[in-house]
């Protein structure tokens, strides 16, 4: 993510560029799904000092200015990922690699179902869950 462009979201909104928020940003810099826990792990090495509430704020202070995505699956630890284009995911349900995935059309559905509901301002995602290339050529009675 340039920080450039981070830097034009920070000012759109009211928040400016801190340094946790700069580490948190350079932490999911990888394009990978990270926890929370991961997150911290990586931010500590620049600041050992940060808590994992303080992580938990940033996150949520960048996600609602649209820097960050959170995806969560059937109860599992939330992953987040620096994202600005809106996109989906593919999940493993053997080995959990999420991969992202864009979904023409999908916007159109969540809106028309929505308006059809009442609903205003919202929100939505697309998970997609199966087994990967390499989790369905394994035999499900082989040993690892």
């Amino acid at each position: 993510m340039e920080l450039k462009t981070v830097d034009a979201g920070l000012l759109q909104s009211r928040y400016r560029l801190t340094k946790q928020r700069a580490a948190v940003l350079r932490a999911l810099g990888d394009g990978t799904h990270l926890s929370a826990e991961t997150i911290l792990e990586r931010v500590r090495s620049e600041m050992p000092g940060v808590s994992l509430g303080t992580i938990y704020r940033t996150l949520d202070i960048l996600r609602e200015i649209g820097l960050v995505q959170v995806f969560s699956h059937g109860g599992s630890a939330a992953r987040y990922e620096a994202a600005l284009e809106k996109h989906h995911h593919l999940l493993c349900s053997e080995c959990k690699q999420l991969t992202n995935v864009q979904a023409d059309g999908i916007a159109q559905i969540a809106h028309d179902v929505a308006e059809n509901a009442g609903f205003s301002q919202i929100d939505y995602s697309l998970a997609i869950v199966g087994k990967c290339l390499t989790c369905a050529a394994i035999p499900k009675n082989a040993v690892t």
